[in-house]
């Protein structure tokens, strides 16, 4: 948390700078606004890329790279450069954090997310380049080729094009949607696809059963409900099945859009809505509820209309501990969205409901679609609101709760247990 704050208060002093726009200098609350989504990784601005400069584009770009490492795995990475093998006080920090993790597997996790972070946002890079030559970009086309790469991958959603991804072609949008799925799968998945390859494990964890199956159904239910509810109301604006598709996955992860929500249906942005709240896998750079922790809460809810005693997946039993920190992350996703929701419509009594809650929900699921140019029409207020959902959003909520309550406590004593009426 602390490492995130200092992250983000720095890139705002940097942000108030002279020759960060084009025109004039950043408000402090602007500043904040934008460090804060570029290094939670949301997307959200006040301020158009557009109006940057190629300084304050890069300070940007520079906050989400940082923002997607970690200052953790940045120290660590030097490190590892150097040719320095990290400390024992440092690999045992990484291993309490992932707690998964043996002493010599987090050095291990530290150089697989290093190494799978540079190489596969410098291959997007390459391979964007002849698309953005092809639109006649010129010279450019480098520079949006490594923003556009490290923004799919990094889930961050911020683009230095007006339009978002509108103005691109397919080929360049499928490149996109390519790095948006591999930034969204999460480094525990890589790590242990890695080794399975490598023969150093006979198979893939449950984790990662349950991350590439979660992501495929979501990814194709997403597209096909997109293009179906984009084609019930004739006055909104209707999805081909390649938009549905950008869509479906971005919603999840990144923010990038073709079309712009606000001219879908309301049904379809609220089926956006729950895409964002839904999100990628953990230890991925994008936010929301996470996957993992949707698929153990409809496998407790079947448990529990089955009669079971325990939750199974995949022929292995959730532990307690697990069912209730899934259904207690689901709670606090769903109330602090209706709660901001309520508090963005008492402050801006003009604005839809339904961008109210589209824009709380973006903010707190880390994912920055817009529908249209709300976030520019918010008030000071509102932007700190959001700039609180978005740092809420990036840690989750669990992590910010165990920070001031502290480490979680082992079971020491149990009482009788007593049957209350529920239902």
């Amino acid at each position: 948390m602390l490492s995130f704050a200092a992250l983000i208060g720095v890139g705002t002093a940097i942000l108030l700078l002279p020759g960060i726009l084009k025109e004039g200098t950043l408000p402090f609350i602007d500043a904040l606004f934008m460090s804060c989504s570029a290094v939670c990784l949301n997307g959200l601005a006040t301020v158009p890329l557009t109006e940057f400069t190629f300084a304050g584009q890069l300070v940007l770009l520079v906050l989400i790279q940082f923002g997607t490492l970690g200052i953790m795995t940045l120290s660590a990475m030097i490190l590892l450069i150097m040719g320095k093998g990290l400390s024992y006080g440092d690999t045992l920090l990484i291993s309490s954090i992932n707690d998964r993790f043996t002493l010599r597997g987090a050095e291990q996790l530290t150089s697989t997310i290093v190494h799978y972070t540079l190489l596969t946002e410098a291959i997007g890079a390459v391979l964007l380049i002849p698309g953005f030559l092809a639109d006649g970009h010129g010279w450019y086309a480098l520079w949006y080729s490594l923003y556009f790469a490290i923004g799919s991958f990094c889930n961050a959603g911020l683009g230095p094009l007006p339009g978002s991804m509108a103005n691109l072609n397919t080929y360049s949008q499928s490149i996109c949607i390519v790095l948006m799925v591999l930034g969204g799968l999460g480094v525990y998945v890589i790590y242990d696809l890695r080794r399975y390859f490598q023969k150093k494990v006979q198979s893939t964890t449950l984790h990662n059963k349950i991350v590439l199956k979660a992501a495929f159904i979501l990814i194709v239910s997403g597209t096909l409900l997109l293009w179906l509810l984009s084609h019930t109301e004739d006055e909104t604006a209707t999805l081909s099945v390649f938009d549905s598709l950008f869509l479906s996955v971005s919603s999840r992860t990144t923010g990038y859009s073709t079309v712009d929500p606000g001219k879908l249906s309301s049904s379809c942005q609220i089926l956006l809505i729950v895409l964002m709240l839904i999100g990628a896998a953990p230890g991925s750079a994008a936010g929301g509820m996470k996957t993992t922790t949707i698929a153990v809460v409809f496998a407790a809810l079947r448990a529990s209309f089955r009669g079971d005693n325990c939750v199974i997946i995949g022929k292995r039993t959730i532990e307690l501990r697990t069912v209730l920190r899934a259904f207690t992350v689901m709670v606090l996703f769903i109330l602090l969205t209706w709660a901001g929701t309520v508090v963005l419509k008492s402050l801006t009594p003009d604005m839809d409901t339904t961008r109210c809650f589209f824009e709380a929900a973006s903010a707190l699921s880390a994912t920055g679609l817009s529908t249209g140019d709300a976030t520019m029409m918010w008030n000071e207020a509102c932007k700190l609101l959001l700039i609180l959902f978005m740092f809420a959003g990036r840690l989750g909520p669990v992590t910010i709760i165990l920070f001031f309550v502290g480490k979680e406590k082992k079971e020491i004593l149990r009482y009788p247990e007593e049957r209350v009426i529920v239902g």
